[in-house]
């Protein structure tokens, strides 16, 4: 099914409570939160960072909320490299369809609304929030790992007929395979996949070991923009720079 089109307007808001997730993690998880551009807190989303065997709850991203419009993000990490490199490229099934990474099914197992695993599932406190009528409109959003997570529970809110969200990701990784690639195309029509030509993160898990990438793929080409090497390739900023040249890039991307 064809997606809609693509919404700059979405992506660069999007792009920003992308931002704001990280800043959330490198302060130290303050409580006194705000999301941007006038939306109120709902929850902050938590995951066990599982490489070291241990639990280890750390912030994610968060549930914001402006009227009946609710936004997901979630932030990636500067181990991604690591996460795909130690993985090993194992598929394991995935409930709704198909299979996914197994590092990456490990982690969306964590998911929660606080930080161990006895705090409710994300999708289950989203449910809540449809079934009593808060939210009407529902955008998920994330970057590298974050892109993964947003990708997987998109796929797991729409095909458990919860609610049918928008989706745009930033230097995603394939997720899946071709039936889980699939199936996600099939019930998250709105959904765009922002990829940067010379970002070795979106090429990663690579086809030739069962993956595929969701649909509908946006690229872009930040050669003429920021400094040519992996870590600047893969930034956020050198994707929302990219998108819009009055958005800053960080200082060691400066070319």
């Amino acid at each position: 099914m064809p997606s809609p089109p693509f919404s700059l307007e979405d992506a660069l808001q999007l792009g920003q409570f992308i931002q704001a997730a990280y800043e959330l993690f490198s302060d130290g998880d303050p409580p006194g939160f705000v999301p941007p551009q006038g939306y109120e807190l709902v929850t902050k989303v938590y995951a066990d960072d599982i490489t070291d065997g241990l639990p280890d709850y750390m912030v994610f991203g968060f549930i914001a909320r402006s009227g009946a419009d609710a936004v997901v993000a979630i932030r990636g990490t500067e181990g991604i490299f690591e996460w795909i490199k130690n993985a090993f490229f194992a598929l394991v099934p995935f409930a709704v369809g198909g299979r996914t990474e197994q590092g990456f099914a490990d982690f969306y197992s964590t998911f929660r609304t606080g930080p161990d695993s006895t705090k409710p599932r994300v999708i289950d406190t989203l449910q809540e929030l449809v079934a009593d009528g808060s939210i009407q409109s529902l955008r998920i959003t994330g970057h590298s790992l974050g892109a993964a997570l947003a990708t997987m529970l998109a796929l797991d809110i729409a095909g458990n007929q919860v609610f049918t969200p928008r989706v745009y990701t930033f230097a995603s990784p394939r997720v899946g395979d071709k039936v889980f690639a699939g199936t996600y195309d099939d019930v998250v029509p709105d959904s765009w996949r922002i990829a940067n030509l010379h970002d070795i993160v979106p090429h990663l898990p690579p086809w030739l070991a069962g993956y595929a990438h969701v649909d509908a793929e946006y690229p872009i080409n930040s050669d003429d923009k920021a400094r040519h090497n992996i870590v600047c390739w893969h930034a956020l900023a050198t994707y929302l720079n990219t998108l819009d040249a009055d958005l800053a890039l960080e200082a060691r991307c400066q070319p």
